[in-house]
């Protein structure tokens, strides 16, 4: 397989606007892509598109060779965009472990721990979610897109909310738990230590 990700003239508009207009992509397996360009951009969308929360006006997507984007292949991608979709009346741990039982993940305990671990929330095994600070629940939402090792993770600003400390741990954990990843961040440092590949959607063909 050549590529994880490509599209073919991908757009997408709302209400006649167009946020995201003729689109090429092609990502290659393996690498760490950060996602750049200006606000309005269209970075957002794209990446709700390929997740399958946003539906192409035109154009198509190709993800792991596959056009026929079923649950098969939707489940092979970790994501955090906007919400993680928590249960607020579990704690971190239980989260998690409702996402490995959906995923069919057998003995997950130790990959939990480990998440929890990496993005600092090891000693909030008590506290449930709803008691969590919006930085709390950000490196929630992190762990559960990591969780089972995707061969590709999508990430839109996931360093909102983190200090200096959880974003390095944030940075090793992309590395040992993801295959390849796309990321939306405003933060120049954090892609400079991270990611392998720059990519600029003003220009719509890469």
């Amino acid at each position: 397989m050549e590529y994880i990700i490509e599209t073919k003239n991908l757009s997408k508009s709302y209400q006649k606007k167009a946020a995201v207009t003729s689109l090429n992509m092609h990502v290659r397996p393996g690498a760490i892509y950060g996602f750049i360009g200006r606000n309005g951009s269209g970075k957002s969308t794209t990446l709700k598109m390929l997740c399958g929360l946003a539906h192409p006006t035109e154009g198509s997507i190709q993800l792991f060779g596959e056009t026929l984007l079923q649950d098969s292949v939707y489940r092979r991608i970790g994501v955090l965009i906007e919400t993680a979709g928590l249960e607020p009346g579990g704690t971190a741990y239980e989260n998690m472990l409702y996402k490995a039982m959906f995923m069919g993940i057998v003995e997950p305990k130790k990959q939990i721990q480990e998440l929890l671990t990496q993005v600092g929330l090891e000693s909030e095994n008590k506290k449930k979610v709803k008691q969590f600070s919006m930085g709390m629940k950000q490196r929630l939402g992190i762990a559960m897109a990591l969780l089972g090792g995707p061969d590709l993770l999508i990430l839109d600003e996931p360093t909102n909310h983190l200090d200096q400390e959880i974003k390095k741990a944030l940075a090793k954990a992309i590395k040992n738990y993801s295959s390849s990843a796309i990321l939306v961040c405003h933060e120049p440092d954090f892609y400079q230590e991270l990611v392998d590949h720059i990519i600029k959607i003003e220009n719509c063909n890469f």
